[in-house]
């Protein structure tokens, strides 16, 4: 076997500054104590699982080690010879080994059942003919040991042995293990048997498996097996026969069938829901395979990776069953009881795919169940986003049934008043009363009521503008909003503290008050509890209770205001106009005081008035309403909205990824004539071999590969050293092409790797020989731990024929590019402004650039950053000046990235700023570092 190839059974992490000489291992294992001895062995063997090499130790070890009389001696043995090297460099068998197949023999023979079976283990990882002549008998002989421990492990022996040498070196294998099968008691003996039948002689598995598992009346059978390991077995080879003689299929489905009702076993369970999906289509079993999944989906027992599975499997059942899922709608909802956001979140866009008239009130009925019960609960404000986000939908769809139901009260009253959900919850109440007139009335009046008790700036200017535009009663709803923001004057918190501390300790008042035995008692109120107002409202709150003011809100309620005002019938305007005009005049002055830093927590000493261009809004309301400036600019912005609604709604069904229907004339797909788009996740799931060869789209593109090689030494160098990148997951697979430009033969030539940054090598390259103007592949992996820049590089060294020193050569480093873990996504403009609140990493760049098309720079940074541009293409072109873009990435470590870019066009070309958010530190330095290199190009 090819030392690149070699298999490895044992990996134990094994880190230490100044390990041992082999010395010094020899010396400990020939003086030492026993306890010493045990010591310097297990040395020994995490040194040769960390890729260092003793070829002279092996005599040492025969000749010392294996003399002492220790359990725990003999375990670290049985480690210390699998972990070895037992083969020349030529591919001969090394003579200690022959040497130690007596040793092995008597193990065989041991009257210890567990040094007989873990020495059986041994003999079946060892793929050497020469020492399979001395062990093999007794490896047989084993196979009637009264102790099922050794039995079982016997059996795997033989099957080991069975597929790597044939039929030749076993002749009655299958005799044996037939005649053990027939007697033996023990099931994981028998599920051992099982494996090894099916393999060797498939005809006599299938006939024991029908005259004894499936025989519903055997106290032996399948049915009453209470342990699954041998049921997973009888389930997965069953599998097989149905799909390889699709005739027998309905002979043995009533078995799977009978499995699916009798097992308590989850993984049986799964295992057959999971059969029955691929081999049949009937309604009936569809249904039983869907009441299966959703029976451990709903058990309390059930792992949050088991459901995560369980879910996807009903994800994928539903383009082809989705009626047998509409009816189990209801159950699918049961999983919400899960603490896991992750399997809520799937559940719940499950079900709303299924909605339905049949279900629909039903399901809307658990969803504000469950939005009732999480409701002010902090650690719940994700899943009330997607309770409100699925309500949502349902009442989009089926406005009828949301009247009905009572949906928009729960919802106003639920979520309105906290600040958790608010945006969401606006939102839909926003769509709602544009989309349903005959839905107007209710939401007014819940406003009306709850509008002094609302706690958010973002649902307090969807109030005011629904207020603006729908309400009929503008006197009703000017006194609303002005009792909300109360009389002046109005001090920033801040200010307000000053004065407090400023305040003589002699300005005191008394206060007479009926103490708790009935007498009366008199209170000392300070200066700051006199000037304390009793009750803030919600507006007023917003505005004075803070140090930080916002001035979008002083304009949204100067704006609303100027629209009711005219509104009104001419004899109540002037009534209005003073106290409009006058509250006007006084928010307008209200100070801020900025954090010192966005990340920070303190705030500015020095105050900031309001910005010029929110100053500008409201003077021209006041000059509006005063008769000063036109008012035709007061006009309905509903038109507006629906505008902007359809554009989003039309953005994203270009950008989603919905499944198509299968037309009438399509291609029908043969499994074996299919490619990589014919690949199914349900179809074929055992086809593990079939499916590696399409699960890399690049596979095939070999100009593709070929631009991914770095070369790694010069075309002068003795050795030339190319290497090829291929990203998995969460691993980078180098492959290594080294090349012998010389005439003689390079021995012990070894890769020497090290990393730098975010990254951890996890296989190192073995050693190998090449020859004169030959070349070798060598291969290592790499471990990814986030989308942090890193750093591979090391060097050569081997030996040559002549002898002298050891030549070393100094390899190119390779640099791993984040860019390459970064995929361009899709998220709307609401999680775009919660998640640009929460990351606190930003990279700020200032961009120029000699284009003049704004729009081809945008899109041109999104190709080289591998980021999605969010902003519709009629809003990228509405102006040829400047132009305010949103772009949006998601890692394979499932990391958000975030970027603003606000660019505008100058005679010298292109200026602006570019703000990327993310997570972490790393992500956002290299796209950073990217969007300079691609200006600094351009320029």
């Amino acid at each position: 076997m090819p030392e690149h190839l070699k298999a490895c059974y044992l990996i134990i992490d094994y880190d230490v500054q100044s390990p041992p000489s082999s010395s010094e291992i020899a010396k400990l294992l020939e003086k030492g104590s026993e306890e010493e001895k045990i010591d310097a062995m297990k040395t020994l063997i995490l040194m040769i699982l960390s890729d260092e090499h003793f070829p002279r130790m092996i005599m040492t070890v025969v000749q010392h080690a294996m003399r002492v009389d220790s359990k725990d001696m003999k375990k670290l043995l049985i480690i210390y010879w699998e972990a070895i090297e037992k083969t020349n460099p030529d591919g001969t068998i090394k003579d200690e080994m022959v040497m130690l197949c007596n040793a092995l023999r008597n193990d065989l023979l041991s009257p210890n059942e567990f040094i007989r079976a873990r020495t059986l283990r041994l003999v079946s990882k060892m793929r050497y003919r020469e020492m399979m002549d001395t062990l093999l008998q007794p490896a047989l002989e084993c196979l009637t040991h009264r102790h099922p421990y050794v039995r079982r492990n016997a059996v795997m022996c033989v099957y080991s042995i069975y597929l790597a040498f044939g039929e030749d070196i076993l002749p009655d294998a299958v005799e044996r293990i037939d005649n053990l099968l027939s007697s033996e008691t023990d099931l994981s003996t028998r599920r051992n048997a099982l494996l090894f039948l099916f393999e060797a002689s498939p005809t006599i598995a299938m006939r024991y498996l029908n005259s004894v598992l499936l025989d519903e009346d055997d106290s032996n059978s399948v049915y009453g097996t209470s342990i699954d390991i041998l049921q997973l077995v009888v389930l997965d080879e069953l599998k097989k026969v149905c799909k390889a003689n699709p005739l027998e299929k309905g002979k043995y489905m009533k078995s799977i069938f009978n499995l699916a009702m009798t097992s308590k076993s989850q993984s049986v369970l799964f295992e057959c829901a999971s059969i029955i999906t691929q081999l049949t289509s009937m309604p009936n079993a569809i249904k039983l395979a869907i009441s299966t999944y959703l029976k451990l989906l709903n058990d309390p027992s059930s792992d949050s990776n088991m459901k995560l599975l369980l879910v996807e499997n009903l994800v994928l059942l539903k383009d082809k069953h989705k009626k047998i899922l509409q009816d189990q709608a209801v159950e699918i909802l049961r999983a919400l009881t899960t603490p896991s956001n992750d399997i809520r979140s799937k559940c719940i866009n499950l079900v709303l795919e299924l909605l339905s008239n049949r279900n629909v009130e039903d399901i809307i009925r658990i969803l504000k169940k469950e939005l009732l019960s999480v409701q002010g609960k902090k650690e719940e404000i994700s899943y009330q986003d997607m309770l409100v986000n699925a309500l949502h939908t349902c009442a989009v769809r089926f406005p009828g049934i949301t009247e009905q139901v009572g949906l928009v009260e729960v919802l106003m009253d639920s979520c309105l008043l906290q600040e958790v959900t608010d945006t969401d919850v606006s939102s839909f109440i926003q769509q709602i009363i544009v989309d349903y007139p005959s839905l107007r009335g209710i939401i007014l009046n819940k406003l009306y009521h709850i509008f002094a008790e609302i706690n958010s700036a973002t649902v307090y200017r969807t109030a005011l503008w629904i207020f603006s535009e729908f309400a009929e009663d503008a006197d009703k709803t000017i006194n609303c909003i002005l009792h909300s923001i109360g009389e002046s004057p109005y001090f920033n918190k801040k200010e307000k503290t000053e004065v407090f501390e400023v305040k003589e300790e002699s300005e005191r008042a008394h206060k007479t008050v009926i103490l708790p035995d009935g007498t009366y008692g008199t209170q000392i109120l300070s200066a700051k509890d006199i000037a304390k107002p009793k009750n803030l409202t919600g507006l007023r709150k917003l505005l004075t209770e803070t140090e930080e003011v916002d001035y979008y809100l002083i304009t949204v309620i100067a704006k609303s205001l100027t629209k009711l005002f005219f509104k009104l019938p001419e004899m109540k305007k002037n009534s209005h106009k003073h106290n409009i005009l006058s509250i006007l005049c006084s928010i307008i002055q209200i100070r801020t005081y900025p954090k010192k830093s966005r990340n920070s927590t303190e705030y500015s000493e020095i105050p900031c008035s309001i910005d010029p261009e929110n100053f500008e809004q409201v003077i021209l309301c006041m000059q509006t309403i005063t008769g000063l400036r036109s008012s035709d600019w007061v006009t309905s912005g509903i038109d507006l909205y629906k505008q902007t609604q359809e554009e989003n709604i039309k953005q994203t069904e270009e950008i989603s990824t919905e499944n198509q229907l299968t037309q009438p004339d399509d291609l029908i797909i043969i499994k074996q004539l299919r490619g990589k788009e014919g690949i199914s996740d349900m179809d074929f799931a055992d086809d593990t071999s079939f499916r590696t060869l399409f699960e890399d789209s690049n596979l095939n593109d070999f100009s593709l590969k070929l631009s991914k090689v770095r070369t790694l030494t010069g075309l002068d160098d003795v050795v030339y050293v190319e290497c090829s990148l291929c990203m998995n997951h969460y691993d980078i697979s180098a492959e290594f092409n080294i090349y012998n430009r010389s005439s003689e033969t390079l021995k012990n030539l070894t890769l020497e790797l090290a990393v730098d940054g975010e990254l951890k090598l996890v296989e190192k390259p073995q050693v190998i020989n090449i020859g004169p103007l030959q070349n070798s592949i060598m291969k290592a992996t790499v471990k990814v731990a986030s989308t942090e820049a890193g750093v591979i590089f090391g060097n050569i060294t081997y030996d040559t024929q002549r002898g002298g020193n050891v030549k070393v050569i100094t390899l190119n480093e390779i640099v791993i590019d984040t860019i390459e873990y970064i995929n361009p996504s899709y998220c709307s403009d609401g999680e775009f402004r919660k998640m640009w609140q929460e990351f606190k990493w930003e990279f700020p760049v200032a961009v120029t650039s000699g284009k003049k098309d704004l729009v081809e720079f945008v899109r041109k940074i999104a190709c080289k950053t591998n980021m999605q541009v969010l902003t519709h293409e009629n809003v990228l072109r509405c102006s040829e000046d400047f132009l305010v873009a949103n772009l949006y990435a998601k890692s394979k470590f499932n990391e958000d990235a975030l970027m603003n870019v606000s660019v505008e066009r100058t005679g010298n070309g292109i200026t602006g700023n570019v703000r990327i958010r993310a997570k972490n530190s790393g992500m956002a330095k290299c796209l950073g570092q990217r969007i300079s290199m691609i200006t600094r190009y351009d320029n």
